[in-house]
């Protein structure tokens, strides 16, 4: 399944009747990685890696405000 799709089923998801089952659902896909991020960074990085993981957590918190926004603009 391309992206472009995948994205629309995500914003139906959180739209329809179980929007609350699946906000939970991808907002603990996000926390994992949020976790894991975490722990990557407390072991230490090489400086030209932590830029890059630092972006990754930035774009991941973004994900996760972005999917709680449409969760409640959707209902």
């Amino acid at each position: 399944m391309n992206e472009p799709t995948r994205l629309l089923e995500i914003e139906r998801e959180l739209a329809g009747p179980d929007k609350a089952s699946a906000l939970a659902r991808y907002d603990a896909v996000l926390s994992g990685l949020d976790r894991r991020i975490d722990a990557v960074m407390k072991e230490g990085l090489p400086h030209d890696e932590f830029a890059r993981v630092e972006a990754l957590r930035e774009a991941n918190t973004l994900a996760r405000k972005i999917l709680r926004l449409t969760a409640r603009v959707g209902g």
